[in-house]
């Protein structure tokens, strides 16, 4: 299956009247509605209305990618809206960011693996300039659903990692203090960060357990400096001076964002694995836990 035949002419509203993105989900809804794939409209509203964060892709300033898994459809549709002019994800909030493009994806939960292999396949498709600019300057819905950019993406049979991945992860670099990186990780809400050099390269992995080690060599569970000193373990090493680069563990297992969802799952659940770096050739491109798979694939 490829893009181009989930974008259909009448599910495509040009020009979007709209000012806020929920004003024009609900244009969306009503246009998916009445090409008869809703099963309950209001039931669609009112989910899509919760406004969770994780519903929302925003994609610069190029467009809002709305998305939700609801047993309110009865099969997964996208439906594309065009304004002519931005509309704001907060009306109230002058600084909200804003977009003319909006695309809405919806599934039954029973779809969740194409859904998330639709929703990657849209992200990285309206991440390109040019894609969204095409869209931008056509003038019907039927231009809309001839741009060739969909007619190139095609959706495997089968889960990939980079349908789950997180892309863009949080990540450290091997000379910052170890203590800042700590601070990063319990700010950011995350076990673990990819270390990469000024190149993205992957060189390594912070993650709680290398932190935990540290803390246990450190002065942190030896009931502090004494005598005003700086926190100095058995080994020597001054803590308040450690890098990333000291502690980071350089074995890491990592993957590719092509291999099957199924089989990586399967290797991080038999070594036990909490988190793995995704990499192409060498640099880091995503990020995937086993909480993202579980997460993604059961949540709702």
């Amino acid at each position: 299956m490829k893009l181009s035949e989930l974008v259909r002419a009448e599910r495509v509203v040009t020009p979007l009247e709209a000012s806020t993105l929920a004003s024009a989900a609900s244009v969306l809804i009503a246009r998916v509605a009445a090409t008869g794939a809703v099963d309950d409209p209001d039931k669609l509203h009112a989910r899509l209305e919760e406004g969770r964060g994780e519903d929302i892709v925003m994609l610069g300033d190029r467009a809002f990618l709305t998305h939700c898994r609801s047993d309110a459809v009865l099969e997964l549709v996208v439906a594309v809206g065009v304004a002519a002019t931005p509309i704001s994800r907060d009306e109230l909030d002058p600084e909200s960011q804003q977009a003319r493009l909006i695309v809405l994806i919806v599934a039954p939960p029973r779809q969740a693996a194409r859904y998330l292999q639709v929703l990657g396949a849209f992200s990285r498709l309206l991440s390109r300039a040019d894609v969204v600019e095409a869209w931008l300057a056509a003038a019907t819905p039927a231009e809309i659903v001839a741009l060739p950019a969909l007619g190139e993406i095609e959706i495997t049979p089968h889960l990939a990692v980079r349908d789950v991945m997180t892309i863009r992860p949080h990540t450290t670099h091997p000379d910052v203090v170890l203590r800042d990186a700590a601070r990063d990780m319990v700010r950011a809400g995350v076990g673990g960060l990819p270390v990469v050099d000024a190149d993205g390269m992957l060189v390594g992995m912070l993650s709680e357990r290398e932190l935990m080690r540290h803390m246990l060599n450190s002065a942190t569970f030896l009931g502090g400096a004494r005598g005003g000193h700086a926190e100095v373990s058995r080994y020597g090493a001054d803590h308040t001076r450690r890098t990333v680069r000291d502690v980071m563990t350089r074995q890491v297992l990592c993957v590719s964002p092509d291999q099957p969802l199924a089989e990586v799952a399967s290797v991080m659940s038999n070594k036990d694995v909490e988190r793995v770096p995704v990499v192409r050739d060498g640099r880091l491109v995503g990020f995937l836990t086993r909480g993202d798979i579980v997460r993604k694939l059961i949540g709702s």
